[in-house]
């Protein structure tokens, strides 16, 4: 199970409405000085992603509590939403490039906006795929426990 921390920002119809800073890998890396993603993630700045969850545990808004997806789930998030998107626009790419006759005018412009395409509808497969998963508990994040503030 990989654990991250939550604020809880509302509660709407019994689910619990959190929020997670996301995570940059910069902070223990031993390039990041030089680094074009560290560089990055400093102008972008601090981004926060909002995620629903059963309010198994009681928490109220305001509390911050620990969420776990399971490892299988991310692997498999991972791969669809990676892999799927660059296979099809691979797929466009090479299809155009066999597709189209080489004396064809802009025939690089072509396959380029092809492979952008391709890209485009691997993206929308994935984003189907999760919307018809959104159900299915594999995917689901889990409220671990709650985090008691000592102060």
């Amino acid at each position: 199970m990989i654990e991250e921390q939550a604020q809880v920002v509302d509660i709407k119809d019994r689910k619990l409405v959190l929020q997670a800073q996301t995570q940059s890998a910069c902070g223990g890396c031993a390039a990041r000085k030089g680094c074009g993603t560290s560089l990055l993630s400093k102008v972008v700045g601090r981004k926060f992603t909002q995620f629903y969850a059963e309010n198994n545990i009681n928490a109220k808004v305001g509390d911050t509590v620990v969420v776990g997806i399971n490892e299988e789930s991310l692997l498999k998030g991972s791969i669809v939403m990676y892999i799927i998107p660059v296979l099809s626009m691979l797929m466009f790419a090479l299809l155009a490039d066999h597709l189209l006759e080489s004396s064809v005018s802009q025939r690089d412009l072509l396959i380029a906006v092809s492979t952008l395409s391709g890209l485009a509808l691997g993206s929308l497969c994935s984003k189907w795929y999760f919307d018809r998963q959104s159900s299915i508990t594999l995917y689901t994040p889990v409220v671990l426990r709650k985090i008691i503030d000592l102060e």
